[in-house]
């Protein structure tokens, strides 16, 4: 994700909310001096914005909008429910958006509002730049540069500016080109206010080209519209405008200062470490960048969690609504059946048996049918959700690796040995992640197919959990590993020797990627208490435990109790599956609350 981009859609979201909020609410006031019902539904909105309460905020705009509705406010309706998009935006929720917005350019289909369909359009184009597609956003932009009434010159420019903003990076030219064309568009029209606006963007995209003739050129125009315009000049990019300034003037020490005024993070340690680069401190430079990168990876996890979540949640619903359909269809054929059979009732039995038999048919036939669609559609979008968060997951070691190399393979960004050596060691962690990743998925998918394991290996349980134990003891970690033993040595089991050891590694991972620094894990097996045929082996964290009503979820595939840890959610649910194809399973101990407890129960024979 482009730090600039980032940045400067969320800005641009926020200014857009507030003036899209005062503009509903003037219309409103026009209408009516004494009408408050509008004045108070917008304040409930602001309120809740201002909160960052999701629910509040959610129940304050629909009420909103459901009013502007009644009233034959289309243009307010659709405008609050694009803030609405907005918001999800602005709260990395870009799965939801994106539904949203299917659902807002539906309902003005079938409403016939085709000359609002330019606002969809240029939300999809916003979504899909924040989640990294730029080619497809480019699309949606161009788009509504065809949709959007070129009379409405401020929709029209915020394209343009949306344009400029995907390409600054990439293809810094381009970008000027279109935001050229924004301010030539704004300017004819004499909007002072978004003119700054768009001057203060043009420094940042001459920063961005490295060209600081014409930083220093729109440097001084932005300056001499703040002294010109007063409470009209936009202040969105004057820090960044300050910044860009002080880096062409070669003052870097004024442009790292002025970088604390920033509110963004991303943005901070991004500007930071240009300008040590820029400066020739290579060192700080490094520093900054390993921020930046750790700030950024978090945001993805964040989003990919975001779009698995509402992956699932649309195969519920689909289960929920074949369900449904199933019930619909079997009413219906009931009562065709029932209009056919009083009709033949008199002196049509035979044919009536052999209509009775060919309907039966059909209705079989049509199950079957129906069955196949469904299983073919909920493959489909399993494996579309399954390759986008999969590309998600693995995006994140994949771009660490690469940062990490660029910076390894120029001898002048790195000033000793350790440092190299951390960079390796992040490289080779980054690695053993995706390896881990593809594993985990192609064992899943073996896993699936299989119903049965061959159980032919015999093997003693104490081994089996000092083997375990033996790498995590010879390595330098960071928790306390003990061996609880209180089965015999002799005890031993039949059961297939691989599978079981895998079992343990996930559950042994787990324990580990859950474990603070100074806590203990500890293997202990021991007898079944009600079962004398049944052994245990059981994991013990001292973590964070495992929250109410998860105590299932973390079986299924893809759930992650905290999507900011690595992996992608398999580990426990293959584990599981591993062990009842081996006649056991694969448990967590409710009562144990000091930190998870996960227990493999195997049996003798």
């Amino acid at each position: 994700m482009n730090w600039k981009k980032f940045n400067y859609c969320l800005t641009g979201i926020i200014i857009l909310l507030a003036l899209s909020f005062y503009t509903i609410k003037t219309s409103g006031q026009a209408k009516s001096q004494e009408d408050t019902t509008e004045t108070n539904l917008l304040q409930k909105v602001r309120i809740a914005f201002n909160q960052n309460n999701e629910h509040q905020f959610y129940e304050a705009i629909g009420n909103y909008r459901k009013y502007l509705l009644g009233e034959g406010n289309m243009n307010g309706y659709y405008l609050c429910w694009k803030n609405e998009v907005l918001y999800d935006v602005n709260h990395n929720h870009f799965y939801r958006a994106l539904r949203k917005t299917m659902k807002m350019q539906a309902e003005m289909e079938r409403r016939g509002d085709m000359n609002e369909l330019y606002k969809t359009t240029q939300l999809r184009g916003i979504i899909y730049s924040l989640r990294g597609n730029i080619p497809l956003a480019h699309q949606y932009f161009e788009k509504a540069l065809e949709q959007v009434d070129h009379s409405q010159v401020k929709n029209l420019a915020s394209i343009y500016m949306d344009l400029a903003n995907i390409e600054m990076d990439t293809q810094p030219e381009e970008a000027m080109k279109h935001l050229d064309c924004a301010i030539e568009i704004i300017k004819g029209d004499a909007v002072s206010y978004d003119y700054s606006d768009a001057i203060g963007f043009k420094v940042i995209v001459s920063y961005a080209m490295r060209d600081w003739t014409a930083v220093n050129a729109a440097f001084k125009e932005y300056i001499s519209l703040r002294e010109k315009l007063g409470e009209e000049f936009s202040t969105t990019y004057y820090y960044y405008a300050l910044i860009c300034k002080a880096a062409a003037d070669k003052r870097y020490d004024d442009a790292i200062r002025l970088t604390h005024n920033l509110t963004n993070s991303t943005d901070i340690y991004k500007f930071q470490s240009e300008i040590y680069e820029m400066s020739g401190n290579t060192d700080m430079a490094f520093k900054t960048q390993k921020h930046y990168m750790a700030i950024k990876d978090s945001v993805n996890n964040v989003i990919m969690a975001e779009e698995m979540m509402g992956s699932a949640s649309d195969l519920e619903d689909a289960e929920a609504f074949s369900n449904m359909m199933a019930k619909h269809n079997t009413r219906l054929q009931y009562a065709i059946s029932a209009v056919v059979f009083g009709f033949l009732m008199i002196g049509l039995l035979i044919y009536r048996m052999n209509k009775n038999r060919y309907l039966r048919k059909l209705q079989r036939q049509n199950q079957e049918l129906l069955i196949a669609r469904d299983k073919a559609q909920e493959a489909n979008r399993m494996k579309i959700s399954f390759l986008r968060n999969m590309s998600h997951e693995i995006r994140t070691p994949l771009n660490i690796i690469s940062g990490y190399a660029q910076i390894i393979s120029d001898p002048r960004t790195l000033t000793s040995d350790a440092e190299r050596a951390d960079i390796a060691k992040r490289i080779g962690h980054s690695t053993n992640t995706i390896v881990r990743i593809v594993d985990e998925i192609l064992d899943i998918s073996s896993k699936e197919s299989v119903h049965y394991i061959d159980k032919t290996d015999l093997i003693a349980c104490n081994d089996l959990l000092r083997n375990l134990a033996g790498p995590y003891q010879d390595d330098e970690i960071n928790f306390s590993l003990r061996l609880e033993l209180l089965l015999k040595d002799s005890c031993k089991i039949m059961t297939n020797c691989k599978e079981v050891q895998k079992i343990l590694n996930h559950l042994m991972d787990n324990a580990i990627k859950f474990t603070p620094q100074g806590g203990t894990i500890t293997l202990r097996s021991y007898q079944h208490k009600l079962a004398q045929d049944i052994i245990c082996l059981s994991v013990t964290d001292t973590g964070c435990g495992i929250k109410e009503g998860d105590e299932e979820k973390i079986f299924e595939h893809f759930y992650k109790s905290d999507i900011y840890k690595e992996g992608v959610g398999l580990g426990l649910s293959v584990a599981r599956r591993v062990a009842r194809q081996l006649g056991g399973d694969v448990i967590l101990d409710t009562r144990y609350k000091e930190g998870s407890r996960f227990i493999l129960q195997l049996p003798k024979e």
